[in-house]
């Protein structure tokens, strides 16, 4: 087991024992298990899964959306510090979608590369969240 602490800038999300932990970086999804080797690393912005039991089904793992941050893996410690992070029981997947496809519309009528900028961030945000939603949706079945 690996100790896993999540922490956003509302607070501490997660903080305990997990069997396994999949974290979206920029090399790709990377699975952290107990022994993990020493890393430092970039989250991108996906979902973060956490099987709490080596026997815990899909269905049973916890879910998160993140839009990126840092993690630090050391002596079966795993710390990820995130801007925001999500659970999927807390998302609204109504809401979610109209977020998202409001943010489109914002890039679609951006006039600059900052308006630019900030829709796709607000879409990247969505998608992530829908994907959770759409995750929890699923493992729900």
């Amino acid at each position: 087991m690996i100790h896993f602490r999540l922490v956003s800038q509302s607070g501490v999300q997660f903080d305990n024992e997990a069997y396994e932990v999949i974290l979206p970086t920029l090399d790709g999804q990377i699975g952290v298990l107990t022994d993990h080797m020493p890393l430092v690393s970039v989250i991108s912005p996906g979902v973060i899964e956490i099987r709490v039991n080596a026997r815990d089904s899909d269905r049973k793992m916890e879910l998160f959306a993140t839009n990126g941050g840092v993690i630090e893996v050391s002596h079966n410690q795993l710390s990820v510090l995130v801007d925001e992070a999500d659970h999927a029981d807390s998302i609204n997947e109504a809401e979610a979608q109209a977020a998202y496809e409001k943010a489109q519309i914002l890039k679609a009528e951006a006039k600059d590369e900052v308006s630019l900028e900030h829709a796709q961030k607000l879409i990247d945000r969505h998608s992530v969240r829908l994907q959770v939603a759409n995750l929890r949706r699923r493992h729900q079945r």
